[in-house]
Formats: structure tokens, C-alpha cells, sequence
């Protein structure tokens, strides 16, 4: 679309003319995020370095019917932050700071720019911990992590970002700004609106200030790795830790074995259990060594006991990051193999787990397709990435259309639902009026339609 021109001399009295980005080379870095083989430019980039900013420069869309596409750091996966009709990119980088870090009610106020490690290293000097664990967290922005309601390696013991967000003040259409929870813990005057805009992914207004909540920081931690020679085995050791133990890990991952190889490729080391069928990570977090010593010695023997290759202990901070390493850069290691993936993250009771990686693995199989899986086995999100491989263009997106809700089709079938934290976003706006029921999807819609009633917030994401 064409921006008019009094838009622009408007936009010109609300920021300045270096935050404005309208030629092609300057757009490109917007106009995709983390998401294969999808791009689409925006026809304008705006970086607001406020909150009237943002203000006015919804109201301005609103008046010119200008789509807005928000935009936190562009690492989602489901096209949430691409501008897929174009209009007007609202960036929230330079929004990116810390208001207040609130020892005493514990709670972080931030910008929603802030990227989420950077909030991680400062909560933490003060002895405090923001446990929400995203696997880019050094590159992810806290406001599309509450956009998308991110969750993460550590969401098996805390929960996902939305168990965080104890406070928002966002911009509504049509450039209304609201104020909603805070420092308070209670609040139940009236509807919990807070928690629509949660992973509402920029749909239904612009997020401009967050209240998070914080806890204690654990003093110890230590983390072990097992391995096993079957998927069904290791999937066991780990769902029986609490049940069995009374041990409650903080994160239980697993990676399948045909993936290791990949990772070692692009790490260019040799990975331990490099053989084994399942590689599996359990970590503990305390608040003494004694604590944290019992885990690990009854947690190790448990996992010998269900059947582990062995057990490997990481007890100081080296030795943890070399191990947490290889499972950050699984999604890397896939890309260097295949640069097109479809990047699926199913989630299912955690007990249907095996079930799911045998039915992928028959739906890959039928389909002359590779599908492979890793992730979150605590809480039941598991990452399933379709790759291309070899495959002709042509032949490639017969295979999305066909096997991809095969793969969604199954977690539904299982229990579970077609997006644990990536999101709907654009690539599966179309799969809600398939495995879910149109009364659930319609309400949806009404909600959109009563906040958004031009349809000019994100359009095209969540909703077809």
C-alpha cells in the first residue's frame, strides 16, 4: 500500500525523521523473523522511543486504516511479526528498558524491547530470578515473550511468561492506553484482561510496559545427562522423577539421537552418548548443596535404575554451559542441514510423549518425509521440524500441505494442541477452524472484532 503523505508530515511531528525507515534496504531486516521461507516487506518501519509515541502513532494508523505489524526482536517462528499485508511495522526496540527492580514486592517493571537475558543478568545481582528460559533468551525481547506466552526449559517446574506477568499497560485501538494489574499480587477488579493480552501476539493492542513477577535465585544448581537405548525408556526415567522421588527438576529435555550427530557437526566436538537412542538433560535448582547433592545422587540412581547408559553430573558453571550448549543448538544444527524447516511445537500430556515420537516418526516414514523431535518432555512440548532436505520446491510444499497436519492432527488426537509457545502467527492461523471447535474459534473472533473493530492490529495472525 502507498503511505500518504500527510500520514507522513503527521508521523513527522510525533518522532523524528531517524526512526522512520521507508527505503527497501533499510525494511529488509523487518520483513521477516525466524520463520522458513516466509517474507514480506512492510512499507514502513517505525521505531517509537516512548509511550506517547506509541500512542500517537496508532491513533495516526488508525486514522489512515494503515495496518500495524508489532515487532519485538523478530526471533518467533510461527511469522507472528512478519507484515504480511504490508503497512506499518511498529518496532519496540528501542523501548528496552528497566524501569524498576522491586526487591521488596518482588517485581521487575520493564519495556517490552528489553531482551530477556539481559533482565535475567540484572534481577540476578540482586539475588533474584526470572526462571521463563526461551532457548534464544539472549536474543528474545520480554515483549514477545508475553506476546507469545513464551515458555521454555525451566517451565516444567515454574511455568511458561504468562505465570509472570503480574502487571501490563498497553495501547488498544484505536490508540487508548490501558493500565492493568501492578505491584499488587491480587486483583479481581473485574475481567482478568491482562491475561487476554497474553499471548494475544500483538492482535489486540501494542504492549508497552510490563510488571514481572520475581522469585528468590537458587544458590546451587547441577545437572546431569543420560543417555538410553530406547526413546520409551528415557521417556519413563524422566516422567517417573517426581512421582517416584518426590524430586521436583526444574527442566527435564530430551533430544533425540538422530539429531545428535547434527549438533556435533556444527559444534565440532564429539557429544557424550553420541550412540544412544535418546540423549536426556535433568536439572535441579537450591537452595543449599546439601539439597541440591541429594538430587543429583537420588535422581542419578533413579535413571540408572530405569535402564540410563550412564549418568553425567555438571556441577559448576563450565561444565553446565557445555551441556546446555548442545541442546541450544539443536534448531541451528537442523537449519545447517536443511535451511527449510517447518518448525512445529506440539504439546500433549506428558505421558503421551512416546506415543507422539512413534506416531511422527510413522508419518515421516509414510511419507518419505525425515521428522525430527526434541524438547521439553516435563510439561509435554515437544518440538517436531519437518525438514526439506533434497526436496523440489514443487515437492516441498505438497509436503507441508499434506504432512504437516498429519503431524498437528496427531498431538490433537493425543490430547494435546497444535502450539505449546510458539504461537499461531501467520503459518497456523488456517489449522484453528480445522482441530477446533467453531463456537471456540468464533469467540475468538468477536473478541478481535470488539477491540480491533477495523482489523488493522497484526492483521492476519491468529485469525483467518
Amino acid at each position: 500500500m502507498k503511505i500518504p503523505n500527510e500520514f507522513l508530515d503527521k508521523l513527522s511531528a510525533v518522532i523524528d525523521d531517524d526512526c522512520v525507515l521507508l527505503d527497501s534496504g533499510s525494511l529488509e531486516p523487518y520483513s521477516h523473523d525466524e520463520t522458513p521461507d516466509l517474507q514480506a516487506y512492510p512499507d514502513i518501519v517505525v521505531k517509537p522511543e516512548n509511550n506517547e509515541q506509541v500512542e500517537k502513532i496508532v491513533r495516526l494508523c488508525y486514522e489512515y486504516n494503515i495496518p500495524i505489524t508489532p515487532r519485538g526482536a523478530g526471533t518467533g517462528v510461527a511469522g507472528g511479526s512478519v507484515p504480511v499485508v504490508g503497512g506499518l511495522v511498529l518496532s519496540m526496540e528501542r523501548i528496552d528498558k528497566i524501569i524498576d527492580i522491586d526487591k521488596g514486592n518482588m517485581v521487575a517493571i520493564v519495556q517490552p524491547g528489553l531482551i530477556t537475558g539481559n533482565l535475567r543478568g540484572e534481577v540476578e545481582k540482586m539475588d533474584l530470578y526470572y526462571p521463563p528460559d526461551p532457548a534464544s533468551v539472549d536474543s528474545c525481547s520480554i515483549g514477545g515473550n508475553v506476546a507469545t506466552c513464551a515458555g521454555g526449559m525451566r517451565a516444567y517446574k515454574y511455568g511458561t511468561t504468562g505465570k509472570f506477568v503480574q502487571g501490563v499497560k498497553a495501547i488498544l485501538p484505536p490508540g487508548n492506553p490501558i493500565s492493568l494489574g501492578g505491584r499488587m499480587i491480587k486483583d479481581v477488579a473485574g475481567y482478568n484482561l491482562s491475561s487476554l493480552l497474553v499471548g494475544s501476539e500483538g492482535t489486540l493492542g501494542i504492549l508497552t510496559e510490563l510488571t514481572l513477577r520475581l522469585v528468590a535465585k537458587p544458590t546451587f544448581s547441577v545437572d546431569l545427562l543420560a543417555g538410553f537405548e530406547s526413546f520409551e525408556a528415557g521417556a519413563d526415567a524422566l516422567l517417573t522423577i517426581l512421582p517416584e522421588t518426590g524430586i521436583h527438576p526444574a527442566a527435564m529435555e530430551f533430544m533425540e539421537g538422530e539429531i545428535v550427530p547434527l549438533v556435533e557437526a556444527i559444534l565440532e566436538e564429539e557429544l557424550p552418548f553420541h550412540t544412544a537412542a535418546v540423549q536426556t538433560i535433568v536439572s535441579f535448582e537450591g537452595f543449599s548443596e546439601e539439597q541440591t547433592d541429594n538430587a543429583m545422587e537420588v535422581v542419578g540412581e533413579h535413571l540408572l535404575n530405569k535402564g540410563a547408559i550412564d549418568v553425567l553430573v555438571a556441577i559448576n558453571r563450565q561444565e553446565s554451559e557445555r551441556l546446555w550448549r548442545a541442546r541450544r543448538n539443536i534448531r541451528d544444527a537442523l537449519r545447517h542441514r536443511s535451511p527449510s524447516i517447518m518448525a512445529e511445537d506440539v504439546a500433549v500430556p506428558p505421558t503421551k510423549v512416546p506415543e507422539l515420537m512413534v506416531g511422527m516418526k510413522k508419518i515421516g516414514e509414510s511419507n518419505n518425509a525425515t521428522i525430527l523431535g526434541f524438547g521439553h518432555i516435563g510439561d509435554g512440548n515437544v518440538h517436531v521440524d519437518l525438514l526439506r532436505d533434497d526436496m523440489s520446491d514443487s515437492e516441498w510444499e505438497n509436503a507441508k500441505e499434506i504432512i504437516v497436519p498429519k503431524m498437528l492432527g496427531l498431538a490433537v488426537e493425543l490430547g494435546g494442541t497444535i502450539t505449546g509457545e510458539h504461537g499461531i502467527g501467520f503459518i497456523k492461523r488456517k489449522y484453528l477452524k480445522m482441530f477446533y471447535q467453531d463456537n471456540f474459534v468464533s469467540s475468538i473472533a468477536s473478541i478481535k472484532k470488539a477491540l480491533d473493530p477495523r482489523g488493522l492490529m497484526n492483521p492476519q495472525k491468529v485469525i483467518v
